[in-house]
């Protein structure tokens, strides 16, 4: 069996790895190779351009994986207003690209795309709904519409081609080695910043009012293992927990975690228009095969926290004096 996870350098490509490890031969494909904080020993990184089909397809040839999670996207809903095209061509042409070499290379290997909660957007039902599996998209965002459309493609490959492909759609995670691109742990290098570093008293956030189904990475990679290891072709899963925390409630938990006094500030560089106020997921369909969490948003935090500071002296030991975004 040979594994191949495209982004295998994020937070879920990091999980899935180190959770597949010693099982079988691990490939990671991604545009960069890993920090640190990012490697997963005896996994096999590859560089290349996901955009650029001739290096894909040698990728593909040379790996023969049995089993593909594509993880490789542009992630940041902010970004995506910014970069709506570059959005749009990553996140469908690279699937694109991805899967036209599984067709053509491995046509029996079973497939994930990564999509999205994003792709719920609002509704106009009470505050509590919980989105099923079923719900028609309604996307807000660049980078939600780009998740939608991924999904379109991967069924015209099931459906023109017989490709093996699931879905998942990940509610709001966070944990450990998840990127500094994001709120929680921006918010989080804050903290460890202030606590250990001598910097200023002050969070720096966007709303902190808006309302997420917060689940571990960890037990997201575990659940994202499970799918593709037995679900049939076609299946859509949201993982989630059908419980909303604020990102209010979050940072006063890192806060108590980091054990420092701090000052709230808005700052409108993190504002996004069009913010879902509140998204929470029906977790029925993912519960039905015997998943569900396992890691408390407090030990999610505290481990968050804690990584971030061995991060940050990592950081500091390679001469990254200034803040990197990972």
């Amino acid at each position: 069996m040979s594994i191949l996870v495209t982004g295998g350098t994020g937070a879920l490509g990091f999980h899935i790895l180190s959770s597949l490890n010693g099982t079988c031969e691990l490939f990671s494909f991604s545009d960069e190779q890993p920090q640190p904080w990012q490697k997963v020993d005896g996994v096999e990184y590859l560089t290349g351009n996901l955009l650029n089909f001739k290096e894909v397809l040698e990728m593909m040839q040379a790996v023969q994986p049995t089993h593909i999670y594509h993880l490789a996207s542009q992630s940041s809903v902010g970004l995506s207003y910014k970069k709506p095209y570059e959005t749009l061509n990553i996140n469908l042409l690279g699937t694109q690209t991805l899967l036209e070499a599984a067709r053509q290379i491995v046509p029996r290997a079973k497939i994930m795309l990564l999509s999205s909660s994003e792709i719920y957007g609002r509704t106009e039902q009470q505050l509590t709904y919980l989105h099923k599996e079923t719900d028609l998209p309604n996307p807000l965002t660049p980078y939600a519409t780009s998740k939608a459309c991924m999904e379109l493609l991967g069924n015209q490959f099931r459906n023109a081609h017989g490709l093996h492909i699931v879905f998942v759609r990940p509610f709001h995670f966070t944990g450990p080695h998840h990127s500094r691109r994001f709120a929680i742990p921006s918010i989080t290098y804050q903290l460890v910043k202030i606590k250990y570093y001598g910097s200023e008293p002050v969070v720096y956030s966007g709303s902190l009012d808006i309302s997420r189904d917060v689940v571990d990475v960890r037990d997201v990679a575990r659940g994202m293992i499970q799918i593709l290891d037995t679900a049939p072709s076609g299946e859509v899963y949201n993982i989630c927990c059908g419980k909303a925390y604020t990102f209010r409630e979050l940072v006063e938990m890192l806060v108590d975690i980091a054990g420092v006094s701090v000052d709230f500030r808005f700052d409108p560089i993190f504002e996004r228009t069009n913010d879902i106020p509140l998204l929470i997921g029906d977790p029925t369909k993912i519960s039905s095969i015997g998943w569900k969490p396992m890691i408390t948003i407090e030990d999610s935090l505290t481990d968050l926290f804690n990584e971030m500071v061995v991060r940050r002296r990592t950081e500091l030991k390679m001469g990254y004096g200034k803040d990197l975004r990972l």
